[in-house]
């Protein structure tokens, strides 16, 4: 039940890394420093972290007998070809084999997205006025709905339409959009009531869309260990309503909670519930958190499997769960201190020059 509860936090994810990065870009486009600033800082940000995980799990780990159950998490008729993860391109690799390829790392799907988005999104700040980034922005949005369907209505493997690239715009290009606006004269004054008005509409139609397809959609039978479980749990994410609607009502949720947030008077409880320390603290390591938490997970559930005490099913999910967020929060905090903040001190050789 667990993982049914958060996979939404990509698309979150997706639309607030829209909104910071067009912000910063937007700051800096007059920067003759503008895309070597920006890619190097990125590079050091992103690179390090990711690439550690890809050598411990495709180059240390396969050679050590120990860990000779890591072959199975290469899904049966999966190729070993380390080489899509490498180059940020397992989303394709997963879309062109219709289905998942690597239970650890088909994580970085989304990471994926990301190097794609910012390949090409910081030559449209650069060379388009505010005007025209808006209408491409509408148009991505539009056209990224417009795909899925297309690709459904074609036979195209689910799992391919979640993780493609052009599929998946529309998040990031709702989150560009908020940053554009809240660039301009007046900020995002203009959308705070629209946005107020929008947000709970749109959450209960995508709660009744997502109650729709959980009831409707066949009982999860045959699952074989706590891997196949999860993926089986979370198969209701390539339902038809889900990919095509789903997607886009998740779009107007997140980006009109964005608003809301950003415009939320001071005290107001909207505005301290995101501002909470704790919460703070959590995004700093977010991105450790994300990349790790399967291996604690996998670490952790050697110990505790949990479908080894059914007669107490409930609360050794709930001390599963809550073991491994801590395994993957610590792992991520030690990520932090070792790897991660000593690369990001590396940034002062890559200002932006305005």
């Amino acid at each position: 039940m667990v993982p049914s509860l958060g996979w939404s936090g990509v698309d979150l994810f997706f639309v607030l890394s829209g909104f910071l990065i067009t912000g910063i870009l937007l700051r800096a486009r007059t920067s003759p420093s503008y895309f070597g600033s920006f890619y190097a800082r990125r590079v050091l940000r992103i690179f390090p972290l990711y690439y550690a995980v890809l050598l411990l799990v495709l180059v240390i780990v396969p050679h050590i007998a120990f860990f000779s159950l890591f072959d199975d998490f290469w899904n049966p008729g999966a190729k070993r070809q380390g080489i899509w993860y490498w180059l940020y391109l397992s989303n394709l690799k997963v879309a062109l084999a219709g289905a998942w390829q690597h239970q650890l790392l088909d994580i970085t799907w989304s990471l994926s997205i990301e190097e794609h988005f910012y390949l090409l999104w910081p030559l449209a700040v650069r060379r388009c006025s505010e005007r025209t980034l808006i209408a491409i922005c509408a148009a991505t949005a539009a056209g990224a709905l417009a795909l899925r369907v297309a690709l459904l209505a074609a036979g195209a493997p689910t799992v391919a339409i979640y993780a493609l690239t052009p599929c998946r715009l529309d998040t990031l290009a709702t989150g560009a959009a908020i940053a554009i606006a809240a660039a301009r004269p007046g900020g995002l004054d203009a959308l705070a009531r629209p946005a107020r008005r929008l947000l709970p509409i749109a959450l209960i139609a995508f709660l009744g869309c997502f109650a729709w397809v959980r009831l409707h959609m066949p009982p999860i039978e045959g699952a074989r260990g706590w891997q196949a479980a999860t993926v089986k749990e979370l198969s209701f994410t390539t339902h038809p309503a889900i990919l095509t609607a789903g997607f886009s009502l998740l779009c107007v949720v997140y980006g009109a909670l964005l608003v809301s947030v950003l415009t939320a008077p001071a005290g107001a409880w909207r505005a301290r519930a995101f501002e909470a320390p704790w919460l703070r603290r959590l995004g700093k390591y977010s991105y450790g958190v994300y990349l790790l938490h399967l291996i604690a997970a996998y670490a952790l559930v050697q110990f505790l499997p949990p479908g080894r005490y059914p007669q107490h099913f409930l609360i050794v999910q709930l001390l599963f769960w809550a073991l491994a967020f801590a395994g993957s929060y610590g792992l991520a905090r030690l990520s932090w201190a070792v790897l991660e903040e000593p690369m990001l001190r590396l940034k002062r050789y890559f200002p932006y020059v305005l």
